[in-house]
């Protein structure tokens, strides 16, 4: 149970509502339980009604928040413009966005194009959009949070699952950027790459037995989130014994000096329009 003094510096640093996009169950439902422990109120969004509820249920019961809940495929074309209609009118203060599982390992040329473009819209076209809708505010306030959960699968291309890992990729380099636009003006911006992680979505779609060598549990890796919001714009949360895990310290380093190095060679750049268009 967090201090009411550790609840009342997080409410103060975020702001009252949070947004929790896949939040049903796994790392996005104990995540949510998290901020809720934390005294945020929350906007929970997935695709099982039934699940959502238990979510909001146990939050409310739990830790006396209010949790209003949104029932969505992520992969609408719509699907952001029905969250910010949830939202309208609510100081959100921190997005936390945490769907992209794997539901296809067949190659790239045996998918129908639906699986990939779903698998875009849901990891890059969604966020982006809710990103942009909802960190003017939270850039104008002086604070506020904006938290992708991401995989390991973003360390390089991968077979069977080219679409994801690729949109796993597009989302590091697109916090990334925007942690070095916004954290000056107090907007924590981060990027958790997870690794083997213990999830109902996971048994039921893959049936990978849990390894407790390599994986760790929803709770453990959404705690990790929570604890390192302000700690961006990239960490790796996992087990280093894990099938990638020996990529993963390196790799955290190169990308702190590759921001570093982005954000130097980019001094001077200014807003630009193309010559004789407005």
């Amino acid at each position: 149970m967090m201090s009411p003094e550790a609840t009342n510096s997080f409410r103060q640093r975020y702001g009252r509502w949070a947004v929790v996009a896949g939040a049903s169950e796994g790392v996005g439902a104990c995540a949510a339980d998290e901020l809720a422990a934390n005294g945020l109120d929350l906007v929970l969004t997935a695709r099982n009604r039934a699940l959502l509820e238990e979510v909001a249920v146990g939050v409310r019961k739990r830790h006396g928040v209010e949790a209003t809940t949104l029932a969505l495929d992520l992969t609408a074309p719509d699907a952001a413009d029905q969250i910010l209609a949830v939202t309208d009118g609510l100081e959100v203060g921190l997005l936390l966005y945490c769907p992209g599982a794997v539901h296809n390992a067949d190659l790239f040329l045996e998918q129908p194009l639906e699986l990939p473009m779903r698998m875009i819209q849901l990891n890059c076209v969604v966020p982006v959009a809710l990103v942009h809708a909802l960190a003017p505010a939270m850039r104008e306030r002086g604070r506020g949070g904006i938290v992708r959960v991401g995989s390991m699968g973003c360390f390089a291309g991968s077979p069977r699952v080219v679409a994801y890992s690729a949109a796993k990729a597009f989302q590091v380099n697109f916090v990334e950027g925007l942690w070095a636009e916004l954290h000056d003006d107090g907007v924590d911006v981060f990027s958790a790459v997870i690794g083997s992680t213990t999830t109902p979505a996971r048994a039921r779609t893959l049936g990978v037995a849990v390894d407790e060598g390599l994986d760790m549990s929803s709770e453990e890796v959404a705690h990790e989130i929570i604890e390192n919001i302000g700690n961006g714009p990239t960490r790796v949360i996992g087990k280093l014994t894990s099938g990638v895990g020996p990529l993963a310290e390196p790799w955290s380093d190169f990308r702190r000096i590759a921001v570093a190095t982005m954000i130097n060679s980019m001094q001077g750049f200014t807003s630009r329009t193309t010559p004789g268009r407005e």
